[in-house]
């Protein structure tokens, strides 16, 4: 019998997977559509010196940089032992991982909803749209690093990294889903839970249009990836096997 709480855990965890997919599907598109400053504005921006350029950005950066900060205590604070105790406590440990993922797609929706674009700064701009060449290298490039970040996400286990897997398991009486988990996975666990250090970082410093609150971005989430993430050579051992392996059964499967 179903009780409330697994009832509550289930439509938390529901609701999450959809917003997961969601905020990534928004994500992309705000990271990895070349953009350019339209022509009009460039006009206007030529006729503003360094002080005054400085002066209209000021307060979109300091914004944008708001709405990082809050992203990143997000993940630290839901990390933490003390908001973890507050969840078991309730009687919604089985959905404490969806719960994460739930908070974390919000704060990433607001982030990209509210983000306040700052084109009054440019660090460098190629146009890509008048180059075949250059715009299929950017979204090829692109494509690829959202690939490997996807695969990474599902050498690691998806549906218990967004927090769904553990809720069924617990409606089904199993044990929970890191008890069946190796313990190179659970290392790696340890260490991180997002994939692709690389493929991230590809797609926050590869773009045609490094403005200044892109800059902002790239710099503050590419640094608390370096502190947050410690994958050590064990870790990349580890998933190298499982690429491996992957790679072996949908050989297998297409025979």
């Amino acid at each position: 019998m179903t009780s409330l709480k697994q009832l509550i855990s289930l439509v938390i965890a529901i609701t999450a997977f959809a917003y997961t997919f969601y905020s990534m599907g928004k994500l992309i598109m705000f990271l990895s559509a070349p953009t350019k400053v339209r022509k009009e504005y460039v006009w206007v921006l030529n006729l503003l010196d360094n002080k005054s350029r400085l002066q209209t950005a000021f307060v979109a950066i300091l914004l944008d940089t708001a709405y990082i900060i809050v992203f990143i205590l997000q993940h630290s604070v839901m990390k933490s032992q003390i908001v973890k105790s507050i969840i078991y406590k309730v009687g919604l440990g089985v959905a404490e991982r969806a719960i994460y993922s739930l908070t974390s797609a919000i704060c990433l929706l607001y982030l990209i909803d509210n983000w306040r674009p700052a084109p009054t700064i440019i660090l460098w701009q190629v146009d890509v749209a008048n180059s075949n060449a250059l715009y299929w290298t950017f979204i090829l490039i692109h494509a690829l690093a959202w690939i490997i970040i996807y695969g990474g996400s599902i050498i690691m286990d998806l549906p218990e990294i967004v927090g769904i897997k553990q809720v069924y398991y617990d409606m089904k009486n199993y044990a929970p889903p890191m008890a069946y988990k190796s313990f190179e996975l659970k290392h790696l666990y340890g260490h991180v839970r997002h994939p692709s250090f690389i493929g991230l970082t590809t797609v926050l410093w590869v773009t045609n249009l490094m403005s200044i609150d892109r800059l902002v971005l790239a710099s503050l989430l590419t640094l608390y990836m370096y502190v947050a993430w410690s994958t050590d050579h064990n870790d990349v051992i580890y998933q190298k096997c499982q690429l491996t392996r992957k790679q072996t059964e949908l050989k297998h499967q297409r025979y």
